[in-house]
């Protein structure tokens, strides 16, 4: 077997495992994820509480954030885009200060039900 037929058989096999994957393409709901985080249990699910990794990571799919590092380049330290914010902000009163809007899609569970960002910010 040449390299090209090797290579051809390979890329064959490979659409052969992901092509039946698109022939369904209604999604369903439910259902179960599993996924493994290589560390031990956490201690609890409370974000505001806890920060181990397994916290961490067993959240974080579930919740957005203000801003979060580009995943375009998730090594840089200094590249962050909008999760939450419509745009990032320009710091102001020497760099203290950053004023961030919120998207309008946005909504914050409070008292049992959804409200929108400027609900929240008008209830005070």
């Amino acid at each position: 077997m040449t390299v090209n037929s090797a290579i051809f058989a390979v890329v064959l096999g490979a659409v052969g495992l992901v092509l039946p994957a698109f022939a369904d393409e209604e999604p369903k709901r439910g259902g179960s994820l599993t996924y493994m985080i290589p560390a031990d249990a956490p201690p609890s699910f409370d974000g505001h509480r806890e920060s181990t990794f397994a916290t961490v990571h067993s959240a974080a799919p579930f919740y957005s954030v203000l801003i979060r590092i580009n995943p375009e380049e998730p090594s840089s330290t200094t590249d962050f885009v909008c999760d939450l914010c419509t745009e990032m902000p320009q710091p102001s009163d020497g760099g203290k200060t950053y004023t961030f809007k919120i998207r309008d899609d946005v909504k914050f569970p409070t008292r049992g039900r959804a409200e929108r960002a400027r609900q929240q910010l008008s209830d005070g």
